[in-house]
């Protein structure tokens, strides 16, 4: 039985069930091909469907159910690791994709990096 703290409705601005299809076609992309952008944008949405583990960019653990402050702070150290001209391509590739799937959730107009 899933837990009951992580079914609410809507995950910041979007419905669950909007989530968790935007998850299954990351997943076909996926398996289809493997890019560290799509990579990333998945892990935010396996981790905003379920946070029960680390976030996916800073690594945070939660204590307290998700919550909208939860997912700017993660949008942020995505964006800020995005621009991290120091970190390897790929790396900087899955913060970007999980960036824009962090502003989607909160229902942020995607900025470029």
């Amino acid at each position: 039985m899933a837990d009951v703290r992580y079914a609410e409705d809507f995950i910041a601005v979007r419905p669950r069930e909007a989530v968790e299809a935007r998850a299954a076609e990351l997943i076909a992309h996926c398996e289809r091909r493997t890019d560290s952008d799509a990579r990333g944008a998945l892990a935010v949405h396996a981790w905003a469907l379920d946070p029960a583990g680390p976030a996916p960019v800073s690594g945070r653990v939660l204590t307290d159910p998700l919550a909208e402050i939860d997912l700017a702070v993660e949008e942020r150290a995505a964006i800020q690791r995005a621009r991290d001209v120091e970190r390897p391509g790929a790396e900087r590739a899955f913060a970007r994709g999980a960036a824009a799937a962090l502003q989607w959730l909160l229902g942020f107009q995607p900025i470029g990096f």
